[in-house]
């Protein structure tokens, strides 16, 4: 099949967008994603289509651009991809070079996610320099934050009565992901009550404590999960991923905390999640009325994604890929993405883009340039297809 789409234009954009440092300001180096966004706000400009600057937080605006369609007033296919990466520390080559080596582009967010905005921008690109015209409005958002807090998708929801259906850009290897798992991290309290470690018995040990909530959590919390698992993304999980406690070696600590990553899967609602949990950890029998568990409110939430596989969006986009790869997946994985929030108001949803997921956050980030374009091409498919 005939690509439409030029791998030195794919190449080009991604280039573009790779060699502007966008690393999340939560992380080490961060750098708001304000210059991507002029850059995607400039690219619909030169396009002579309109664009929507949404201000989420300082200087870190969501695009939202619009390819109009024969019936305007119609729901649209939303094509979404975040701007933001996670950090460079310990980098083996240069973030930003955006160097091209054996078919591969090399840099920070070259793989996740920013091969997927550039397939994204160059569909729309192509779609207005040959006059196709697709049935529906087509909206492209560039999306701040998803690496930390999903405060850009969640601003998109503002406007979810635009949107009939989403493709959210991430590294799939040009495969849909229907299903993916959802996540609640927060942290865990046990107190006692502090004493001189001569006299351990007056009083209560906050870390000792600890070791039975963490007990808890591997011989009955993670069991239960295992024995529960969904047919595309596995068992649910449970880790312990920090600790702290105690204040100084001569004394017994009357305070230690943990933070657990819980991780969720189609069927369970996060919000409920958190609350079993902290139900069945602050009624643990800690063998001493003094002490106690405090389990903390969620500092990071998130929700799974479950789209049928019988969608318009998804038989579109597997269809398309299918005639340029050969056989798609439909699929589930443990990752959690912008489409959960998307779908959660009703917006059926699917994950897709060129890239690994392996390759995601890696000290050497790449992507292959051929499939950036090929994704492209099969976006451009589902563009001319959706809603006719």
């Amino acid at each position: 099949m005939t690509n439409r789409i030029d791998a030195a234009r794919t190449t080009e954009i991604l280039r573009d967008l790779v060699q502007i440092p966008s690393v999340n300001p939560n992380f080490e180096g961060g750098v708001p994603e304000l210059a991507v966004a002029d850059y995607v706000e400039r690219f619909f400009q030169r396009l002579g289509l309109s664009s929507e600057r949404r201000e989420v937080l300082p200087n870190r605006p969501n695009i939202v651009g619009m390819l109009p369609g024969v019936k305007n007033n119609s729901p649209g296919l939303l094509l979404e991809a975040h701007m933001d990466t996670v950090q460079t520390t310990n980098m083996t080559i240069e973030p930003f070079a955006a160097g091209v080596v054996d078919g591969k582009l090399y840099g920070r967010g070259a793989c996740d996610t920013k091969a997927s905005l550039a397939a994204m921008l160059a569909a729309i690109e192509w779609c207005v320099e040959n006059g196709q015209v697709p049935a529906v409005p087509v909206y492209l958002a560039a999306a701040v934050d998803e690496e930390v807090h999903y405060k850009g998708v969640l601003d998109l929801l503002q406007i979810h009565q635009k949107f009939g259906a989403a493709i959210v850009g991430e590294p799939t290897e040009l495969h849909a992901v229907i299903a993916h798992k959802g996540v609640v991290r927060c942290e865990i309290e046990t107190v006692g009550v502090s004493a001189h470690a001569s006299r351990p018995s007056e009083g209560v040990n906050a870390i000792d404590a600890m070791v039975q909530v963490i007990s808890h959590l591997r011989n009955v919390v993670n069991p239960r999960l295992l024995a529960q698992p969904h047919p595309l993304v596995g068992a649910g999980s449970l880790s312990v991923t920090e600790i702290v406690g105690g204040v100084a070696p001569n004394t017994i600590p009357d305070r230690s905390r943990i933070k657990i990553d819980r991780r969720t899967i189609p069927g369970e609602d996060s919000e409920q999640v958190w609350a079993d949990l902290r139900d069945e950890l602050t009624a643990l029998n800690l063998g001493d009325d003094r002490a106690r568990v405090n389990v903390y409110p969620p500092f990071v939430l998130d929700y799974t994604l479950d789209t049928s596989a019988d969608s318009d969006v998804v038989r579109l986009l597997t269809q398309a890929a299918s005639r340029r790869i050969g056989e798609v997946k439909t699929h589930g994985v443990p990752y959690c993405t912008d489409a959960s929030k998307l779908a959660l108001v009703g917006i059926p949803s699917v994950v897709f883009g060129p890239g690994s997921i392996d390759q995601a956050h890696t000290e050497d980030e790449w992507v292959e340039l051929e499939q950036v374009a090929l994704a492209a091409d099969i976006l451009i498919d589902v563009i001319m297809s959706y809603g006719s």
